[in-house]
């Protein structure tokens, strides 16, 4: 059944004012009538609402179809390239009269640069990607070599370092993607693998911190796998069910808290076992074959404090850069840290320092 052109217009304007979180922006009655006068006059809809006025929000201000190749590739088409234009034309009126900048669909209004709609979360979602990659090299020559010497106890916690590299990878290759133009499927593929990297971190401190890769804890190892996985497939299938912001974000802090807590404690006890005795604190952690077992406690208090961007949001500074761009920047440098820390530590481990 064909439906007419006029049902896609009105499905076009609720599905960009009431998909995403309701903010401020989305219910300003001059944002609406500029949305409308757009979808209408570029969206191939001329002459559906016979009532609107073009005078404020005239249409020879609108981008004209088709829209540029690259726009295309990207993911922008007419309707969601209007609720940009529109955006920006509004957030530049009120800053003009002195208001402030309202966020529109749970997100600031951006300025737009070669197409990208996030660019400073773009490039440091990129800036995560490759230090995880570098990592994955460096856990995978590890691995490659123990499993030539037949050492299979340290495969197994390589392997689980692995995990964590590839997870990593692929959840930074969607979060770019995402933040070059957030459609439905992107933000899903962006928070399901963002799940899946903080639980696959947990799988892989706690093989560490319980010795689960040693032959003797196999069942155990592979029992935490199946529950990790269980508990990933069920926290998916809820969020398929019932979309919800607030309950992904108590899972996640939930997993990740109890993650951080291990590091913590591996940290600790690591120094605990290797300092020397007939030094103070002081000038025990001023030795370097000392103080790199505090490394995960450096990085976790590191990435902590990063993680007050997000609780202090602010406008985009030039309209580009914003709080959750800023915590996307600061989670690079731990990264680096983080795979040479872990190589150190399982070469401890051979001789039985950590045991």
């Amino acid at each position: 059944m064909k439906l007419s052109s006029g049902f896609y217009v009105t499905l076009a304007l609720s599905v960009l004012l009431g998909i995403a979180d309701a903010s401020k922006g989305d219910d300003l009655p001059e944002f609406r009538q500029c949305l409308e006068t757009c979808v209408i006059s570029t969206c191939n809809s001329d002459g559906i609402y016979k009532g609107t006025v073009y005078d404020t929000y005239s249409k020879h201000r609108f981008d004209k179809m088709p829209l540029p190749l690259h726009l295309s590739i990207l993911g922008w088409n007419c309707e969601n390239n209007c609720d940009y234009q529109c955006q920006r034309i509004i957030t530049s009126e009120r800053e003009a009269n002195g208001l402030p900048v309202y966020q529109f669909h749970g997100k600031w209004p951006f300025l737009r640069v070669f197409g990208i709609q996030e660019l400073f979360s773009t490039l440091f979602s990129i800036g995560n990607f490759i230090p995880n990659y570098w990592g994955f090299n460096t856990i995978w020559r590890q691995y490659t070599h123990e499993r030539k010497l037949g050492n299979h106890e340290f495969c197994n916690l390589y392997w689980a370092y692995i995990l964590v590299s590839v997870i990593s990878m692929c959840a930074w290759f969607f979060s770019s993607v995402f933040h070059l133009k957030d459609t439905w499927d992107r933000e899903r593929l962006d928070y399901f693998f963002a799940g899946m990297t903080v639980l696959t971190g947990f799988y892989a401190v706690n093989v560490r911190f319980f010795h689960l890769y040693r032959h003797e804890n196999s069942k155990k190892r592979k029992f935490l796998a199946l529950t990790c996985i269980f508990m990933y497939v069920c926290h998916v299938s809820y969020l398929l069910h019932v979309w919800s912001y607030t309950y992904n974000m108590k899972a996640n802090v939930v997993i990740g808290l109890l993650q951080n807590f291990l590091w913590v404690a591996l940290s600790i006890t690591q120094f605990n076992k290797i300092k020397k005795e007939q030094l103070s604190l002081l000038e025990n952690l001023k030795q370097s074959d000392v103080n790199w077992t505090l490394t995960p406690l450096l990085l976790v208090l590191s990435v902590s404090c990063g993680m007050s961007f997000e609780l202090f949001d602010f406008p985009p500074k030039f309209d580009l850069l914003d709080a959750h761009a800023m915590w996307h920047f600061a989670t690079i440098w731990p990264t680096m840290y983080w795979f040479p820390y872990m190589v150190k530590d399982t070469e401890g481990l051979k001789t039985r320092k950590f045991d």
